[in-house]
């Protein structure tokens, strides 16, 4: 039954608490906006009102199917120590995630703080033979002839040797072992990377 308010009925201040219908437009009586049942007044259980018989029929036509229970999921929102514990894991995860970078960042910069090295020490003997080369014409054949080899070790005692066959291996040595160092070093700086 639809119930509508025609007029604000204000009697000495007071507010009605009864609702006019559009079938009778008489008052009702209403407690917090809402009109008052009659169908639970102190009746006996068997006996019925004309006006809760007209309502249990409809509900009574209809056939009884059995219905499985109903499994309602209520979603409650997160309490506070939740929100925290959950901003507090992801938080942690982050800083995890973090430490990650920023290890991989020092490898990256270590290795290639080594490749650089590498690529001097091939570079600067590539430059050492070039200008060997070039005044080649004076020592024959073998571009070593005039150098000097000195290995010193941490307590300042030296090697030194000027035979320049000697020289010339232990150079082809040092630059085909950075040359393999590097390609090494060249992988190891892509595998790091992350794709």
């Amino acid at each position: 039954m639809k119930t509508t308010v025609i007029g604000n009925n204000k009697e000495n201040g007071k507010v009605s608490t009864t609702a006019v219908t559009k079938e009778n437009k008489s008052e009702q009586p209403k407690a917090n906006g809402l009109p008052l049942s009659k169908g639970f007044d102190d009746k006996p259980k068997g006996e019925a009102t004309k006006e809760s018989v007209s309502t249990v029929p409809a509900q009574a036509e209809q056939p009884k199917e059995e219905v499985a229970p109903k499994t309602e999921t209520i979603t409650s929102e997160p309490t506070k120590k939740e929100l925290k514990a959950s901003i507090a894991a992801k938080i942690a995860e982050q800083k995890a995630i973090l430490e990650r970078h920023i290890e991989l960042g020092d490898k990256l910069n270590r290795k290639i703080r080594h490749r650089d090295n590498l690529t001097a020490i091939i570079t600067t003997l590539k430059e050492f033979e070039v200008s060997l080369k070039d005044n080649e014409e004076e020592t024959e054949n073998n571009h070593f002839q005039g150098c000097l080899l000195t290995i010193q070790d941490d307590k300042g005692k030296t090697f030194t040797t000027k035979n320049p066959t000697l020289i010339k291996e232990v150079a082809e040595d040092v630059k085909t072992f950075c040359t393999d160092k590097l390609r090494d070093v060249d992988l190891d700086i892509i595998n790091l990377i992350p794709a």
